[in-house]
């Protein structure tokens, strides 16, 4: 099926050529048409498969990624600030500071195992 359509589709071709030909032998000044590197290697074997070589994905490096973290959180804040909901920024040098449990229980949400 597919070599019928690949004839007919020829057959058309040399139609057009013959036509380009008979115009440009009336006089009328018509550029040559590029030959297509396709139609030769189509002529020359006609049941090869021709391999196509993909381009690697492309991937950020960490610095990029990181780098885009950061710029949006910069566009964030500043779209905050503009709302008027902006926090209060901190320095480097904050650490939160981290409670401990002066009675040695676990937190309320955490299961105890059942005693049995």
């Amino acid at each position: 099926m597919l070599q019928e359509q690949r004839r007919e589709l020829l057959e058309q071709l040399t139609a057009v050529d013959a036509a380009i030909a008979a115009l440009a032998s009336a006089g009328t000044a018509l550029a040559e048409p590029p030959a297509f590197e396709s139609d030769a290697a189509a002529d020359t074997a006609p049941g090869a498969v021709v391999a196509t070589r993909v381009k690697p994905r492309r991937v950020l490096s960490d610095s990029h990624k990181q780098a885009l973290v950061v710029g949006k959180r910069r566009a964030r804040e500043i779209h905050e600030a503009a709302k008027g909901l902006a926090r209060e920024k901190h320095d480097d040098s904050f650490v939160p500071a981290i409670g401990k449990r002066g009675d040695r229980q676990p937190p309320r949400l955490v299961k105890r195992p059942a005693t049995k």
